[in-house]
């Protein structure tokens, strides 16, 4: 049984006193769209028939949207060998920003993991997480933001937890022959409050009805035909 609602649907973000003002704060993920998503134009060609581009993509942009963004703490160096096996790091900040993981934690040798060789590790997250006892945490990549210098592994955690100890981010360094700083404020992961209990427990797989059949090509004729923007202008739901 769930334990009583907040009054509040919120989020809290909370940190020590001595880091508040001093590390990025998490965000809304919808307050930093990329640079070459604004750079996009709606549609490609002028007169006649033209094509839409993926601006004018509800899905896409509604996963750019979801949720919150946490940023790095502070600058990490980083220098990667020519496969990125081998990986050095360091930072001037106060607190530890990357520890390290065995191999064997996420591989073995009967089936490799396949981020092999690299080493996997772990960014520090100075920022506790309180939420309403019926939700949880998924923590992702940044949706649909390419970084190409590493990945961090996603993950589920439910409340209270967040609130009583700092969720890390194990990674991986994708970037070979790598020599540089990731910077202070580097969205690190992309964290989406979810409830276990609104999933849909079963499942099944089936042919369409004649009816569904139906209703389908009517939508897509609608679509093709009448109202190319459907789904973006009727059907979808503002995040």
């Amino acid at each position: 049984m769930l334990r009583s609602v907040f009054k509040s649907k919120e989020i809290e973000f909370l940190c020590a006193e001595e880091d508040y003002g001093l590390i990025p704060a998490p965000y809304p993920a919808k307050k930093e769209i990329p640079d070459w998503f604004k750079a996009l134009p709606m549609k490609l060609g002028s007169g006649g028939f033209s094509t839409s581009t993926v601006k004018r993509c509800n899905p896409f942009l509604d996963a750019l949207c979801v949720g919150y963004i946490i940023p790095l703490a502070a600058d990490v160096e980083f220098v990667t060998n020519e496969d990125a096996s081998g990986v050095s790091f360091q930072w001037k900040f106060h607190k530890t920003m990357v520890e390290t993981h065995g191999p064997d934690q996420i591989s073995s040798d009967k089936c490799p993991h396949p981020s092999v060789p690299k080493p996997p590790m772990k960014f520090l997250n100075y920022w506790m997480i309180k939420v309403p006892p019926e939700y949880s945490l998924l923590f992702v990549p940044p949706l649909n933001r390419t970084e190409k210098r590493f990945t961090i592994f996603s993950g589920i955690v439910d409340a209270p937890y967040p609130e009583r100890e700092y969720i890390n981010f194990p990674f991986t360094f994708e970037q070979a022959g790598f020599s540089g700083i990731i910077p202070a404020g580097t969205p690190l992961a992309q964290v989406i409050p979810i409830r276990k209990d609104a999933l849909l427990p079963k499942h099944r797989s089936r042919v369409f009805t004649s009816k569904e059949i139906v209703e389908t090509q009517r939508m897509r004729n609608k679509r093709d035909k009448v109202h190319e923007s459907l789904y973006r202008d009727n059907l979808h739901k503002k995040i």
